[in-house]
């Protein structure tokens, strides 16, 4: 048995190695390529916003926030753990942050009704843009039909990261 797993990963370690590519060969003369940058990346113009979730709930009684700025600077909260983080989101995060707000900005978010969940996560989400303003309760329920799953597993992605 431990020989037939050894083969077959000794066989998968070559299939792998042989689709890899070959590097480029050059020689002395030909000037190694350069890369050259047309321009400075930039973010899709937006109003300045700001989004706050609280995250509460569940069957352990979990109380975490996390407040983001258009300028990418963010404050991650854990009540329970008496734990606050402060950081600044990666071009990339900032840059998905800033299309799913826009995409919201324009978007009729309808409030749900009241929901039966007893043990589920509660999301409440603020987010100010321009002149629009959003306030908004999820629970794992009502979540799925809202059109904010996206965002609030981004989010949540977000404060997980920054406060593990």
């Amino acid at each position: 048995m431990l020989r037939t797993v050894f083969l077959s990963i000794l066989i998968s370690a070559f299939l792998v190695a042989g689709c890899a590519s070959s590097p480029e060969v050059t020689d002395a003369s030909t000037p190694a390529p350069t890369a050259v940058l047309l321009s400075t990346p930039t973010l899709p113009v937006v109003d300045e916003w700001t989004i706050k979730m609280t995250h509460s709930g569940g069957i352990m009684g979990l109380m975490r926030s996390l407040e983001v700025s258009s300028d990418g600077k963010y404050s991650a909260v854990d009540e329970r753990a008496n734990k606050t983080v402060s950081g600044e989101l990666s071009f990339n995060e900032l840059a998905t942050l800033n299309e799913m707000i826009s995409i919201l900005d324009g978007a009729d978010v309808k409030q749900p009704g009241p929901g039966n969940c007893a043990d589920c996560f509660i999301y409440d989400l603020e987010i100010h843009s321009g002149k629009n303003n959003l306030a908004i309760q999820l629970d794992d329920i009502s979540l799925p039909d809202s059109g904010m799953v996206e965002l609030v597993s981004f989010l949540r992605g977000i404060t997980d990261s920054a406060l593990k």
